[in-house]
């Protein structure tokens, strides 16, 4: 499991040519071989983490689903007694390309939610399923909780059934009033904990001709084109990065040549004393926007997103192109713009040069505070543009690639 999200996807050829379309300024080529691979994800390996307390059934209910007894060779260990500290694979024959993961109990070892997450890698899994018995617990809601905030989907399984139909023909209940008492209970508490009820299933390991248990497996079969096609949807932007970073690399490199010329010329009252000392805040103004200017317009060459290559794109993917142009420009909410911060930046530079002079400060330190103030302003103006227009091209592949 421990691939790049690219390589998930695609062979190391496919990778490498998506790499090298966006180098090459490619960008509708690259984002319709995406295409082309979202809409064709039959081979794409989904990973489905299992998870409960320890003592729910999950290995049971690997088994079940594998089609094999515990005694079986290359079945789940079964029992109480939690031993695994690690996920465990297992194929499911049923579906090719589909891994079952036998998750450690989430209460195995001292459950606390965030260091169990990361210890069983929770954010590599595509798809989950809760195991739970008998009643639902304070971990199914905060894994719940966490797999929602991911986006991903998930479904409930109420293990043990035949257990609890035992005690409701013990008191003499209706099993079908106890059944639908059962199902909206699991309803109810997921709600009273903010997560959307997912898919519920009634279920025993041991009758798996009843019960829920064939509709289970029908419906994971049914869903799984659904559910890779939103696993991939999820990935892009991780994808976008790994496709971005040859060039976001380049670029940067550039972008600090940049800086360190402006850095350069911001130095000048010691390079080329100026016989006006008041001309220094002109020249420092001057040469920093001109060089400035110049790194946004390069940037907007290497990566700029005209309005033919939006139409173009809208028409192959059968999206509005108002639709494209709304993603691409949609921002999140941010205290303070970039654009904001760095005129303000300059203004206080300016401001603090003529204050400078005015106090007869050295030439050799305005020089130092031009040259560090010209770096800086430089630099953040042009990182800031880089990875607007690097998130620009990552929203439009969204939009472009997303299900409607």
């Amino acid at each position: 499991m421990a691939q790049s999200t690219l390589s998930k996807f695609f062979n190391v050829e496919d990778s490498r040519n998506l790499q090298s379309l966006y180098n090459m300024g490619e960008l509708e080529a690259m984002i319709l071989q995406m295409k082309s691979k979202s809409d064709h994800l039959d081979n794409v390996q989904l990973n489905i983490a299992v998870m409960g307390d320890v003592g729910s059934g999950k290995s049971t209910f690997i088994n079940a689903m594998r089609d094999l007894r515990s005694d079986d060779q290359g079945a789940a260990p079964t029992g109480n007694e939690e031993t695994r500290m690690e996920p465990t694979r297992y194929p499911y024959r049923a579906l090719p390309n589909v891994q079952l993961w036998d998750l450690p109990g989430t209460n195995s070892f001292g459950f606390e939610l965030n260091n169990y997450l990361k210890q069983v890698k929770f954010e590599s899994f595509d798809f989950f399923i809760i195991v739970s018995q008998a009643r639902f617990r304070e971990n199914d809601a905060e894994i719940a909780k966490k797999i929602q905030e991911q986006g991903k989907e998930f479904c409930y399984i109420r293990s043990k059934i035949d257990n609890d139909i035992r005690s409701l023909k013990m008191q003499g209940a209706d099993l079908n009033d106890g059944w639908s008492t059962i199902r909206r209970d699991c309803i109810i508490n997921f709600q009273s904990v903010g997560v959307t009820p997912p898919d519920i299933f009634l279920i025993s390991s041991f009758e798996r001709e009843e019960h829920d248990f064939p509709k289970l497996k029908s419906t994971i079969a049914r869903d799984l084109p659904n559910i890779k096609s939103n696993v991939f949807s999820l990935a892009i932007p991780k994808m976008m990065l790994e496709i971005t970073e040859p060039k976001r690399s380049t670029l940067m490199t550039r972008v600090l040549l940049l800086a360190i010329l402006s850095g350069t010329v911001g130095a000048v009252p010691v390079l080329a004393p100026f016989p006006e000392p008041m001309l220094v805040p002109v020249w420092y103004l001057f040469t920093t926007t001109v060089i400035t200017v110049t790194g946004w317009i390069y940037l907007q060459k290497e990566l700029g997103f005209s309005d033919r290559l939006v139409l173009s794109l809208a028409n192959k993917v059968t999206k509005l192109i108002s639709v494209l142009k709304t993603e691409m420009n949609h921002r999140f909410p941010r205290k303070i713009s970039p654009a904001v911060t760095n005129v303000l930046f300059g203004i206080t530079t300016v401001a603090c040069m003529i204050t400078g002079i005015k106090h007869g400060f050295s030439p050799l330190a305005i020089s130092i505070f031009g040259a560090v103030s010209s770096f800086a302003f430089t630099y953040k103006s042009l990182k800031d543009s880089l990875n607007d227009r690097l998130e620009t091209g990552q929203r439009l592949v969204q939009a472009a690639l997303s299900r409607d």
